[in-house]
């Protein structure tokens, strides 16, 4: 099972995801929140994005549902700080809605789960419409 990382601007935002989530998380692997700035300021925080991966990573990898535009590039940048025994090409960012992705991903990252199979399931289900 991957490790999952939520980053937003709001660190108070990722908590709410993520207390979501925990309603219908169904396997036993890290969730964190890798959100906000010190002072608890909007933004995120490379070196605190790399902390939450840190913590999360377990041996198939960790997987960030990220918000918009720098939380992305400050996750990019926490990904290349890292060092060993931390494996960078274990560790992705998802292009999915942080909610729906992360979600999504609650009930399928299971002890079959791989990183190709995850991205997968999430690019298949970025074409699924909320709308009936």
């Amino acid at each position: 099972m991957l490790g999952i990382v939520i980053v937003s601007h709001s660190e108070k935002l990722a908590h709410e995801v993520i207390e979501l989530c925990r309603e219908v998380k169904q396997y036993d692997f890290p969730l964190l929140n890798g959100s906000g700035t010190d002072g608890g300021h909007l933004g995120s925080d490379p070196m605190r994005i790399k902390e939450a991966i840190q913590q999360a990573y377990t041996d198939d990898g960790v997987l960030i549902f990220a918000d918009i535009g720098s939380s992305i590039l400050n996750s990019e940048m926490a990904i290349e700080f890292l060092e060993m025994p931390y494996d960078k090409t274990k560790v992705k960012i998802a292009d999915a809605a942080i909610v729906e992705g992360a979600i999504v991903t609650m009930a399928i990252n299971d002890e079959k789960a791989t990183m190709g199979s995850l991205l997968n399931e999430l690019a298949e289900f970025k074409s699924v419409s909320k709308l009936i």
